[in-house]
C-alpha cells in the first residue's frame, strides 16, 4: 500500500505513504478500484506546507481504527492540490457549494464516477461543538451509502447541474462588453480600490492575504494618473507599508508567508509559498521605482514617505531574492529549480508545532535585545503573541527604519539567524512547478533589471534551463506541471496557467538577456497554449480535456479560471503573454501580421476587465493591467543614451509600466541630452529631450 505513494513526486503524499490507510493517489485505478468494490470514494485534498493537514494526519489517518474504517468501507485518494490543481477547483467549488466555505485539508466523498455527495474540510478526531469528528462522517456517509444510495445519487447530480451553471456563468463573463476606454476603466478601478483600503492595509478583514496582483496594477498610476499620483500613491503606500514592515515579512530570513491571521498584519500563517514570493517580489522591485520616482516629485511629506518606502522595498526585495537562492533553490547539480514550499511547522521539543522555527519566547527575545538594547531604536521593533503558540512570540517592524537605524537593525537580525540555525528547518516541498517557477522567473528578471541584482538574473536564468530541460518534452511539444528529483510527470499536463507564466518568464529572460534562445522557447509554448482556447467560443480553457471524474462532477462544463485569486488568472496571464510577445516583435523591429494578430488577441481575452473595473477590480486586475499596456500611449521607446543615470531612470521606469526599452544612438540631437523617441505599434513619434519629456505622454489624452 505504501508503495503507491513513497515514490510520488508530492511531499504531500509521501508524508502519508507510512499510515495504515489504502492509500491511492488519484487516477483512474482508483475510481476503478471504487466502482469494483461497489464503494464512495474519499477524496482528501491538501498541499505539503499546510498546518490543519498535519493535524487532521496525525489525529485520524495515523489512527489504526480510522485506517480500518477507510480501508473497509471507502476507496481513500490522497490528492495534492498543486499536482492537481483542477482537480482541486472542482471539489473546492463543491465543497463551497454544499458548506459555505471551503479550505484545506478538503475532504469529499464522491459517487465511483467523481460526483460528490458530501464535502467539508478539516474533521477532528472528537466532536467539538456542532463539528462531527471524522468517524462519525465516516459512519454516517456509509450509513447512507448502504441506505439511502438513490438519494445520495439524486443529490450528486443536481450538484453537478448546479457546478455546471456556475461554470457556464464564469465562462460568460469572458463575453462581457464595454465601451468604455482603458485609461478610464482604470480610473474607475483606481477610485474603488481607494475607496475599500482598510486603515490597516488590505482591502479585507482578517485573515490578511496581500493583494498583491492589485496593487501591481494599482501602483501605475504614480507615472500614468499625473493628476491624481500623490493621492493614488498615498492609498498604496499603507498597504505597502503593511505588507513590508508587518509579520508577513520574514525580517530575519527574507521571503514572505501566504498570510497574516489578525487585522495588524502581526502574526503569519507561516508556510512560505514559492508563488507568493514571484508575485511580491515583482511588487517590491517596481514599488522601489515608483516610490523612487515619486519622491522627486512629491512634496513634503508624501515625498519624505516615498523616500522611505523606495528603500523599503529594495530591501524586501532583495530578501526574497535571498530566500529563493539559500531556501527554494533544489539541490540537483544539474537541473537545480525552486521547489514549491517550505512547511509551515516545524519541530520543537519533539512535536510539530506551526511556526517554532520562526517564533521567539521571552528568553531568547532577551537573549537577542539584551546585547544591542541601548543601541535598539524606540518605536520600531514589534514581537507580537501567537495565538495558537502561547509564550512565543513573532518579529516584525512597527515602522519604517531610518538610515540610520538599519546597522543596529542588522545586527539584531545576524542574533536572531544564529539562534535560528540551531533549530530543525521546516520540510520543503521538493516538486517544481513550472508555472509557479515562471512567474519567479519573470520577477527575478525584473528585480535584476530594476534593482541592477546580477545574483537574480543567475538564478532566473539558472530555473529556467532547468524546468526547460526537466518539463519540456520536445518530441511531443508539451509540458509537464510537476518535477521531482530531475523527473518530470509527463502523464499531468500542464495548465494553461503553467504553459503561460513559464513563457512570461521566458520572454522577460529574453528582454534581460538579449538571447534568442529564451524568445523561440516562449513561441513554442504559446503555440501550445493556443489550444486551451475553445475554437467555437473563443473561451480559454484551464486544460485542453479533463478526465472523466472532472467531466462528471462539472456535467461537461470546461473547467475556466476568470478572476485573479492568489494566482492570476490564467486566461489573463495567456493574454499577458501574447501581448508582451508582440511587443518585444515591434521593439526589436520583427512586428508581424501573426503579432498584431496576437496583440488582438490579447486585447479581446482581457477585455471582460473594462466591464467589471468597477464591481470587481481586485478579480481583474492582471487582466486590467493588460488593457493598460495594449491601450497604452507608448507600446516602446528608442533612447540615444542606455547607461547614464538618466537613461538607467528611464528604463527602469518603462519597465516597471511594461515598455520595451531599446538603445538607439543615431536619434537626432543626441549630443544635446537624452532622447527618448515613443513609437505604439509601428508608429513612431518625433523625440522628446529627457525623462520629462516622457512624463509628458502620459499627461496627454489617450486613445483607447
Amino acid at each position: 500500500m505504501a508503495q503507491r505513494l513513497a515514490g510520488s513526486s508530492s511531499q504531500y503524499l509521501r508524508q502519508h505513504s507510512h499510515q495504515l490507510v489504502d492509500w491511492f493517489p488519484y487516477g483512474d485505478e482508483a475510481f476503478e478500484q471504487a466502482r469494483l468494490r461497489d464503494v464512495p470514494v474519499m477524496l482528501s485534498i491538501g498541499y505539503a506546507a499546510c498546518h490543519w493537514c498535519h493535524v487532521m494526519s496525525h489525529e485520524s489517518f495515523d489512527d489504526s481504527e480510522i485506517a480500518a474504517l477507510l480501508n473497509e468501507n471507502f476507496v481513500a485518494i490522497k490528492v495534492d492540490r498543486e499536482e492537481h490543481p483542477l482537480v482541486d477547483d472542482t471539489y473546492m467549488l463543491a465543497t463551497q457549494a454544499l458548506t459555505g466555505a471551503g479550505g484545506w485539508p478538503m475532504t469529499i466523498f464522491t459517487l465511483p464516477d467523481g460526483r460528490t455527495v458530501h464535502a467539508g474540510t478539516y474533521y477532528p478526531k472528537e466532536p467539538r461543538g456542532k463539528t462531527p469528528s471524522f468517524r462519525q462522517v465516516l459512519n454516517a456517509v456509509h450509513e447512507a451509502w448502504e441506505t439511502k444510495r438513490a438519494g445520495l445519487v439524486e443529490q450528486a447530480q443536481m450538484l453537478a447541474e448546479h457546478l455546471a451553471e456556475l461554470g457556464s456563468r464564469q465562462s460568460a463573463l469572458l463575453s462581457l462588453q464595454s465601451q468604455q476606454p482603458a485609461d478610464q476603466a482604470f480610473s474607475t478601478a483606481l477610485d474603488r480600490w481607494m475607496a475599500a483600503g482598510k486603515p490597516e492595509g488590505g482591502f479585507t478583514p482578517a485573515p490578511k492575504f496581500p493583494p498583491t496582483w492589485a496593487l501591481k496594477t494599482l501602483s501605475r498610476a504614480v507615472i500614468t494618473e499625473p493628476q491624481r499620483a500623490e493621492e493614488a500613491f498615498e492609498a498604496a503606500a499603507t498597504h505597502l507599508e503593511a505588507i513590508f514592515l508587518g509579520g508577513l515579512q520574514d525580517h530575519v530570513d527574507g521571503g514572505f508567508a501566504r498570510y497574516c491571521v489578525d487585522a495588524n498584519w502581526s502574526v503569519p500563517h507561516f508556510e512560505k509559498m514559492l508563488y507568493d514570493n514571484a508575485g511580491l517580489l515583482s511588487l517590491a522591485a517596481r514599488t522601489s521605482v515608483l516610490a523612487a520616482e515619486m519622491a522627486l516629485k512629491g512634496q513634503g511629506d508624501t515625498a519624505q514617505r516615498a523616500q522611505k518606502l523606495a528603500g523599503l522595498a529594495q530591501r524586501s526585495a532583495q530578501g526574497i531574492i535571498t530566500f529563493l537562492e539559500e531556501e527554494l533553490l533544489t539541490n540537483s547539480s544539474s537541473t537545480p529549480a525552486l521547489a514549491a514550499s517550505l512547511d509551515a511547522d516545524s519541530s520543537r521539543d519533539g512535536h510539530q508545532v506551526e511556526g517554532a522555527y520562526y517564533t521567539l519566547n521571552r528568553e531568547e527575545i532577551a537573549q537577542v535585545t539584551d546585547p544591542l538594547i541601548q543601541r535598539l531604536p524606540k518605536g520600531l521593533l514589534r514581537f507580537a503573541p501567537v495565538a495558537e503558540d502561547p509564550q512565543n512570540f513573532c518579529f516584525s517592524l512597527l515602522r519604517t527604519p531610518e538610515a540610520s537605524e538599519l546597522e543596529v537593525l542588522q545586527e539584531l537580525r545576524e542574533q536572531m539567524r544564529t539562534l535560528r540555525r540551531s533549530r530543525i528547518m521546516p520540510i520543503r516541498d521538493e516538486k517544481v512547478i513550472a508555472g509557479w517557477n515562471g512567474l519567479a522567473i519573470e520577477a527575478l528578471c525584473e528585480a535584476a533589471l530594476l534593482l541592477e541584482a546580477p545574483d537574480a538574473l543567475k538564478l532566473a536564468a539558472q530555473a529556467a534551463e532547468s524546468v526547460w530541460q526537466m518539463q519540456w518534452d520536445q518530441q511531443n511539444k508539451r509540458l509537464a506541471r510537476v518535477s521531482f528529483a530531475g523527473a518530470a510527470t509527463h502523464a499531468n499536463e500542464g495548465t494553461l496557467q503553467d504553459y503561460s507564466a513559464l513563457a512570461l518568464g521566458f520572454l522577460a529572460l529574453h528582454q534581460a538577456t538579449g538571447q534568442q534562445q529564451w524568445a523561440q522557447r516562449a513561441k513554442a509554448l504559446l503555440g501550445r497554449a493556443a489550444d486551451f482556447v475553445d475554437p467555437e467560443s473563443g473561451v480559454p480553457r484551464d486544460t485542453v480535456q479533463s478526465d472523466a471524474r472532472i467531466t462528471a462532477q462539472r456535467s461537461s462544463i470546461a473547467a475556466v479560471t476568470v478572476l485573479d485569486d492568489a494566482m492570476p488568472a490564467s486566461g489573463a496571464l495567456y493574454a499577458k503573454a501574447l501581448a508582451v510577445q508582440a511587443l518585444q516583435s515591434m521593439a526589436a523591429g520583427e512586428y508581424t501580421d501573426a503579432d498584431a494578430a496576437a496583440l488582438e488577441s490579447a486585447r479581446g481575452l482581457s477585455a471582460h476587465a473594462l466591464a467589471l473595473a468597477s464591481e470587481a477590480p481586485t478579480q481583474v486586475a492582471t487582466a486590467l493591467e493588460v488593457q493598460c499596456i495594449i491601450s497604452s500611449p507608448v507600446h516602446y521607446l528608442a533612447i540615444s543614451q542606455w547607461d547614464s543615470d538618466q537613461a538607467k531612470r528611464v528604463r527602469s521606469v518603462a519597465m516597471s509600466l511594461g515598455i520595451n526599452v531599446r538603445h538607439d544612438p543615431s536619434l537626432p540631437h543626441a549630443d544635446q541630452g537624452l532622447q527618448i523617441q515613443p513609437c505604439r505599434e509601428e508608429l513612431c513619434q518625433l523625440p522628446v529631450l529627457g525623462i520629462e519629456g516622457l512624463f509628458s505622454l502620459f499627461s496627454a489624452p489617450k486613445n483607447a
